[in-house]
C-alpha cells in the first residue's frame, strides 16, 4: 500500500494545526476515510457524508480534481499527493 501525503489547506490546516498528514491506502477512498475517522471531531460535520468528505470539498490528486478522475475509487501509487480544501467565495 502506498503512503500518501494529504496537504491541508485553509480551514483544514487551521482546525487541525498541521500542514499535512500521511496515511497508507490503495485508493483515495482509503486515505480520505482514514483522515475523516481520525479527525472527525475537528471537522465541521456539514463537510462529512457517510464517513467521507462531501463532494463540495476540493480534493486534488497530483493537482487534478478527483471529480475528473475516478473520484473516490481513484487508485494511488507511491509518491502521489493529495491537496484538501474547502470551496472559498468572496466578492
Amino acid at each position: 500500500m502506498p503512503r500518501v501525503k494529504i496537504n491541508l489547506l485553509n480551514m483544514f490546516r487551521i482546525k487541525l494545526g498541521k500542514k499535512y498528514v500521511e496515511y497508507e491506502g490503495n485508493t483515495v477512498r482509503d486515505i480520505i476515510s482514514k483522515f475523516v475517522e481520525e479527525h472527525k471531531e475537528d471537522i465541521n460535520p456539514k463537510l462529512i457524508d457517510n464517513g467521507l468528505l462531501r463532494e463540495e470539498n476540493i480534493i486534488l490528486l497530483n493537482g487534478r480534481d478527483i471529480k475528473y478522475l475516478n473520484q473516490y475509487d481513484t487508485k494511488l501509487k507511491k509518491g502521489d499527493k493529495i491537496h484538501l480544501s474547502i470551496p472559498l467565495g468572496g466578492g
